[in-house]
């Protein structure tokens, strides 16, 4: 009686080199066809005839999953507007992937259970700081599939999905002198925060271009640290200029909110006395008195975009890392109004 060896079963990269085209679009064809043109459409499925391919992923199989991680510090933001949409849209792309979602959080100097135990084949990092820029310098090491997602880190070629966050700044500060504002102040954010750091960027580059000079003592850094009411600190000392700024841009809406409430105590109003825009449109900033002017970007696209990356560098490790920047969207509302002589 002959023994046969069992013969290894085709894979989808051999199907893409069959079909002249990247094993995404191979990908992308089993998942979606219609999002295929119609002549690569069929190239795929003679090739999958040719070689006995079947997809991996049908109805019924178990799913594969995929890690999101952030920083332990930033857990508590999960569920906020925020974070909530971006992570909204990374668990719908997965879900037509048939991919589930494991959280973890990141530790300094650790790497994640989920990557030692080999329970994930990728993992989307979600956030700056120095614990997330550390291990995507180790997974880039080891090649394990990761995407940044809301952070970059400057010399690292990593994949990496956020809003152009320079761009909304320069929106921000753009908007408020164009209500006629010439003392506009800033009050800038953690350092470690590339995102954060680049609103401030977009700000000054702004005031450069329309001839407007900012004081040092109009550049607030953050102070709040270790304080639950963002912003609220550093406005305070703000108020306390002997010439007082008109406007302010704020790199963050929770910061915005800390700002608005100092400014309501110091027995003064928001817009007559002192304009104010934030960064982020939280779900509050609509419904804060009086409602915020701030600036929105698409979360749930971005979410989106990030698992659809980290799905190509599973299936492609050698494609180039790229960096996907989304436009951003000034809000305006009551918070800012024209500049008036008081």
């Amino acid at each position: 009686m002959a023994i046969f060896a069992p013969t290894q079963r085709p894979t989808i990269r051999e199907v893409a080199e069959e079909a002249g085209v990247s094993t995404s679009t191979v990908s992308l064809y089993f998942q979606a066809p219609d999002r295929v043109a119609v002549d690569t459409g069929e190239r795929i499925a003679e090739a999958a005839t040719k070689l006995g391919y079947t997809p991996r992923r049908r109805n019924g199989d178990q799913p594969q999953l995929f890690g999101l991680l952030m920083e332990e510090l930033s857990a508590p933001a999960y569920p906020q507007a925020v974070y909530g949409g971006v992570v909204r849209g990374l668990e719908l792309a997965a879900k037509q992937a048939n991919y589930n979602m494991l959280y973890a959080s990141v530790e300094e100097d650790c790497l994640p259970q989920v990557i030692q135990d080999g329970q994930v084949r990728g993992v989307v990092l979600l956030g700056g700081c120095l614990a997330n820029d550390k291990l995507a310098a180790t997974l880039l090491r080891r090649k394990f599939p990761f995407v940044l997602l809301d952070n970059y880190i400057v010399g690292l070629a990593a994949d990496s999905v956020l809003a152009d966050n320079e761009w909304g700044g320069y929106q921000a500060f753009t908007h408020l002198a164009e209500l006629g504002h010439t003392q506009i102040a800033i009050i800038e954010g953690p350092q470690k925060y590339h995102t954060l750091v680049d609103r401030l960027f977009g700000a000054l580059r702004a005031a450069q271009e329309l001839g407007i000079p900012i004081p040092p003592e109009y550049r607030q850094p953050s102070i709040s640290s270790g304080f639950p009411n963002k912003g609220y600190r550093e406005m305070k000392e703000l108020l306390q200029l002997k010439h007082r700024p008109t406007a302010v841009f704020v790199v963050s809406d929770r910061a915005a909110f800390g700002a608005l409430e100092a400014v309501k105590e110091a027995g003064l109003s928001v817009p007559e006395d002192i304009s104010i825009v934030g960064f982020d449109d939280e779900v509050w900033a609509e419904h804060a008195k009086p409602p915020l002017t701030t600036v929105r970007y698409p979360r749930q696209e971005m979410g989106a975009l990030a698992m659809a990356r980290l799905l190509q560098r599973i299936e492609e490790p050698s494609l180039p890392p790229v960096r996907t920047h989304l436009y951003t969207e000034l809000i305006v509302r009551s918070s800012s109004a024209p500049f008036r002589q008081s």
